[in-house]
């Protein structure tokens, strides 16, 4: 949708215009489209650009986000935002204890290697109502891990 309707294109071009400040935090590869935008806002302190990275495993990011850039594609972003000179850095995102825990110290260490000039985390928390649903699909797709 976003491809087609260029909402945020839009937006940080207005942006871009009054030289207003904006920080990005995003799962995909479509922030580069808007390089142009950005590494103009950098020159001037404008923009912060970060990317969401919940695994570096492809098949655990097929099971939790679905439709969104693999891990690999967010890598390449954040190394193609600090080549032309946008602040950018990495979220760990959710962490969900059990599954994506472990790759903490991974997930850092290659976003640093790409280029994050910065981390942050956010540990997975939902409401107690859906505790119920989010069990069954614990129990449907991460039955081996929530075993070990």
């Amino acid at each position: 949708m976003e491809r087609e309707l260029r909402v945020t294109r839009s937006v940080l071009e207005v942006l871009a215009r009054t030289r207003h400040p904006v920080s990005i935090i995003s799962k995909g590869a479509l922030v580069l489209r808007d390089l142009d935008l950005l590494t103009d806002m950098a020159k001037d302190s404008l923009v912060t650009v970060s990317i969401s990275v919940t695994t570096l495993s492809a098949e655990t990011k097929r099971t939790l986000e679905p439709r969104t850039a693999a891990p690999r594609a967010r890598l390449k972003v954040l190394r193609e935002l600090h080549a032309a000179g946008v602040p950018c850095g990495v979220m760990v995102a959710p962490v969900i204890p059990a599954i994506t825990d472990h790759e903490m110290e991974s997930i850092l260490e290659e976003a640093a290697a790409a280029g994050a000039g910065w981390a942050g985390y956010v540990l997975l928390r939902l409401p107690y109502e859906v505790k119920d649903l989010f069990r069954d699909w614990l129990a449907e797709h991460f039955r081996k891990e929530l075993l070990m």
